[in-house]
């Protein structure tokens, strides 16, 4: 049961946007401009984007233990995934969760 002193009221308005940056300043135009040239540049002709899509050890130590939970287990698919997660062992013997990163607790538990 809540009693009206307890209840904290909600603002009634919302802020407006034009105050909550500066759509004038020299710097962010000139920032989105820069983002914007760069972007268009790794465009290719066809107007799609390609990168690098790094998956680091966690997505396959899921996967694995998700096929084990489904009963549905390819075991050429399991190995392609325990290589992967075995070379991304980092020199302490764990694993992160990013490039470069450090050992991670969350990471490290999983791929065992």
């Amino acid at each position: 049961m809540n009693r009206s002193s307890d209840v904290i009221p909600l603002p009634s308005a919302r802020r407006d946007l034009a105050q909550s940056y500066a759509p004038n300043d020299i710097e962010l135009s000139q920032a989105t401009a820069r983002a914007q040239e760069n972007l268009l540049r790794q465009q290719k002709p066809d107007g799609q984007w390609c990168g690098e899509l790094i998956v680091d050890s966690t997505l396959c130590s899921d996967y694995v233990v998700f096929m084990h939970w489904c009963g549905e287990v390819d075991t050429q698919l399991q190995r392609r995934c325990v290589r992967h997660i075995l070379k991304r062992q980092l020199p302490d013997g764990g694993w992160n969760n990013y490039h470069d990163g450090p050992s991670e607790i969350n990471a490290s538990a999983k791929a065992y």
